[in-house]
Order: structure tokens, then sequence, then C-alpha cells
């Protein structure tokens, strides 16, 4: 599944580049509540703590699939909205 999310090109985007925690979780929280079933978020992120904890921790949570691709000093961290 996470390669699929990566090959696949994202149905929103969430920009929280040189935003700290908690505004990454928070922002893609928001964004994942408005989205439907089957959509792809991509939060372009470059802070290192959402990357590691707090983006895949909520995914997890919420039971969603996702993938983190590093493009040069920004992440893009992909979460696929499945219920």
């Amino acid at each position: 599944m996470s390669e699929d999310l990566k090959l696949r090109n994202p149905d929103q985007v969430l920009d929280v580049r040189g935003e700290s925690c908690p505004v990454p979780e928070m922002g893609a929280s928001k964004k994942l509540k408005k989205m439907k079933v089957g959509q792809l978020l991509e939060v372009l992120t470059d802070h290192q703590p959402a990357v590691d904890v707090t983006l895949p921790s909520l995914a997890k949570n919420l039971g969603y699939p996702y993938a983190i691709i590093k493009d040069g000093e920004i992440y893009r961290v992909r979460i696929l909205k499945v219920k």
C-alpha cells in the first residue's frame, strides 16, 4: 500500500512548511475530516518531529495507511482516508 500512495496523485495538499508541532498534525486532522473516503492527503512539512512522530501517529490512530516521501529538505507525508 505504501508504494501505491507514493505513486498516486494527492487529492488535497496541505502546506505546513515552516510550522512546528502541533500545527502539522492539527491541520492534517482538520483536512482529513472534510475529505471523502478514498481521498489522499499530502502534507508538505520540513518539521522533523511531525515526520517522525505526530503525523504517523495521527494516521495510525485513525487507522489510515500513510507513506513518507523525502523530497530534498521537504517531506511529503501522504495519508489515505479509508473510513
